[in-house]
C-alpha cells in the first residue's frame, strides 16, 4: 500500500515540537536548573570562537532541522502503522530519537566539538553523563516534550492510516 504523508504538516509537528523543547529549556536554565542545553551545544560547534552571539540561531536552527526529519520519520512509519491514540504514539516514537542522541549523536558530537577538543569543556559522554543529573534529565525530558508535541500537533494529517479503509476512516 502507497502510504500518504502530510510532509508539511509533519515538519511543522517538528519544527513546534523541537521549539516546544527550546522552551522548556529556557525556562529550566532561568530557574538555575542545572539541565543540558543543547541548542549551545550544536551552535558552538559551529561558533566556538566567535565573540558574537551567532551560535544561539546556529544552534536553534540546526535543532529545528533535526525536530522536522525526525517528525518525517514519525509519521511514516508510526501514524500510519500504530493503532495507539497519537498521544501514546508521540510518547513511544520518542524513545527512538532519544535513545539514538543519548547514545551515538551527543558522545559524537562531544568528539568533534572544538570546546571540548580545547579543554574548555567537558566532554559530555553518553546521555550527557559527564554534565551532571541535568545531562541525562535533559536529553530526556526535551524528547518526552518533543514526542508529546508530536502527538498533539500531527493528528489526522491526510487521508488515513495505512491499515484501515476509507469507509472506516
Amino acid at each position: 500500500m502507497i502510504r500518504r504523508v502530510a510532509f508539511s504538516k509533519a515538519i511543522l509537528a517538528g519544527v513546534l515540537g523541537a521549539f516546544a523543547w527550546e522552551i522548556i529549556v529556557r525556562i529550566l536554565i532561568a530557574l538555575h536548573v542545572p539541565i543540558i542545553d543543547m541548542v549551545q551545544m550544536l551552535g558552538t560547534a559551529v561558533w566556538s570562537k566567535s565573540p558574537s552571539q551567532l551560535y544561539y540561531p546556529t544552534g536553534l536552527l540546526m535543532h529545528l532541522g533535526i525536530g522536522a526529519i525526525w517528525a518525517i520519520f514519525y509519521a511514516y512509519f508510526f501514524w500510519s502503522e500504530l493503532p495507539w491514540r497519537p498521544i501514546f504514539q508521540g510518547l513511544a516514537f520518542a524513545i527512538i530519537p532519544a535513545l539514538v542522541a543519548g547514545l551515538v549523536m551527543i558522545p559524537q558530537l562531544g568528539w568533534m566539538h572544538p570546546m571540548v577538543l580545547a579543554g574548555q569543556i567537558p566532554h559530555p559522554g553518553v546521555f550527557a553523563i559527564h554534565y551532571g543529573w541535568g545531562g541525562p534529565a535533559g536529553v530526556l525530558l526535551g524528547h518526552i516534550v518533543y514526542g508529546l508535541a508530536l502527538g498533539i500537533i500531527y493528528v489526522r494529517p491526510v487521508g488515513y492510516p495505512v491499515k484501515r479503509s476509507a469507509a472506516h476512516a
